[in-house]
């Protein structure tokens, strides 16, 4: 097997322009980010609401509408060699690889299912221009993949609205696995679940990744999620990667404060210490602050994070943090 990443993200760009009353405006939401995935791997991208992590994976996917645009980097996948991003490949390469090698679980299982067609007349529309075969070994795949994930084949007579929300999410992510795909994005699949429905979710994420070989780029604010489901971990701040490595590693030993932050704020079992929330609102990313875009917040601020944008660094082995407080020899 190469040992090639299935996907390298350098140094992408993307940010949303536009002229608004004569007045031009740039929204840097993506904002110069590194980072690979490697195969059969599950990489979380963690980070608070309009960090940046849903622009990011847009981009990644190829899904760019104005008043989105790339403006640099690439994001190259292992079985797109011939493109920097989805988004500059030629549209008969990009249908080739849709849900065939590349498939996405939306945000939100009714962003998908199309509330006027039944569950199985989306599967045909979703996976049988990639499957092929007769009707009849068609619905014979089909059946045995929602067996596989819990779910009886009498949902494919069923319209969207006749099911749970949890079943509805599973419909969704046996829609992103029938194709079985080398790389899955996942965009916050668990948001609105309840906590068991939620548990269930993710073990059958777990468990059709492993079974396939497959990778995926997992994305939520739940750092509890992330604990539980990936093996790296990507920390995203204001549009930027300010920390990433392996899970247990970033878990272990949090090198940025964001990081520490988002850690330290989970509940834990026993634990009655109140716990403070983070002062201060994330920042305009159409006048983003200079140099480190986390110091009108962060506890270790310095001056030179003030002015200057900190690099990524080594802080352990595949574990990178961006932080002046690290690079200046702090903790």
């Amino acid at each position: 097997m190469s040992s090639q990443p299935i996907l390298r993200v350098e140094n992408l760009k993307a940010h949303f322009r536009g002229t608004y009353f004569g007045v031009s405006r740039e929204v840097r939401a993506v904002d110069d980010i590194s980072f690979d995935v490697e195969r059969n791997e599950i990489f979380g991208l963690a980070g608070e609401s309009s960090s940046g992590k849903t622009t990011l994976i847009k981009t990644i996917a190829g899904l760019i509408r104005p008043p989105l645009e790339l403006v640099g980097g690439r994001a190259q996948f292992a079985f797109l060699p011939d493109a920097p991003t989805i988004h500059q490949a030629a549209p008969a390469a990009v249908a080739a690889i849709r849900w065939r090698h590349l498939s996405y679980i939306m945000q939100g299982s009714m962003n998908v299912l199309n509330p006027l067609r039944r569950i199985g007349a989306t599967f045909r529309d979703f996976a049988l221009p990639h499957l092929g075969g007769s009707a009849g070994a068609f619905e014979a795949t089909v059946t045995a993949h929602l067996e596989r994930l819990r779910l009886d084949p009498s949902v494919l007579s069923a319209y969207p609205h006749e099911l749970s929300g949890g079943m509805r999410q599973r419909v969704t992510i046996a829609l992103a696995t029938i194709c079985k795909p080398e790389f899955i994005i996942a965009d916050e699949p668990t948001t609105a679940l309840d906590v068991i429905v939620q548990k269930d979710v993710l073990g059958m994420i777990r468990s059709i990744q492993r079974e396939m070989g497959s990778s995926v780029l997992f994305v939520t604010h739940d750092m509890g999620v992330h604990a539980t489901l990936t093996d790296k971990l990507g920390v995203m701040y204001a549009g930027r990667l300010v920390e990433v490595g392996a899970t247990r590693d970033v878990f272990a030993a949090p090198r940025h404060p964001y990081t520490r932050h988002l850690i330290h704020s989970l509940p834990r079992i026993g634990d009655v210490t109140q716990r403070s929330g983070l002062p201060g609102t994330p920042p305009n990313l159409a006048n983003p602050p200079p140099g480190c875009r986390f110091h009108p917040r962060c506890p270790l601020a310095m001056d030179i994070c003030r002015t200057v944008q900190p690099a990524m660094i080594d802080v352990g082995p595949g574990h990178r943090a961006s932080c002046h407080a690290i690079s200046e020899g702090g903790s």
